[in-house]
């Protein structure tokens, strides 16, 4: 589910609650992949035969590669959730939070529009850093 889309259906707090945690499930991933792939580097040893050699390296090199996707995800939702988060002012009275426009109103599914639940004063959202 894109951006626009999850705070359309959640809402942009829920959106936001939901945005960080996946961010920092993300972040638990990358570090047991990083300690897999320290566990495999230290039983890295030829000597130990071939068929174990090539189990280790491949514990490495899946290791190395969890750990950079998760990097690539989590460094992705951390971006996305605080470029929102900065737009989430209103410019009218300075409150945070908003509501989600419907896209029947703003006439484009593709333009997230807020809208102050205080003082009712719209703006664009871009959802994208």
């Amino acid at each position: 589910m894109g951006t626009i889309e999850g705070i359309r259906k959640h809402g942009f707090r829920k959106w936001y609650e939901r945005q960080l945690i996946e961010g920092h499930v993300w972040l638990a991933t990358l570090l047991l992949a990083v300690l897999a792939t320290a566990a495999g580097i230290e039983m890295l040893s030829i000597r130990d035969g071939v068929a174990e050699f090539v189990f280790d390296t491949a514990v490495v090199l899946g290791g190395a590669t969890v750990s950079w996707y998760a990097w690539l995800r989590y460094a992705w939702a951390m971006r996305v959730a605080e470029h929102v988060g900065h737009q989430a002012v209103c410019p009218g009275c300075r409150r945070y939070g908003f509501r989600p426009v419907p896209p029947a109103e703003t006439g484009d599914p593709m333009r997230l529009v807020a809208v102050c639940r205080r003082c009712g004063h719209r703006w664009p959202i871009d959802p994208s850093p």
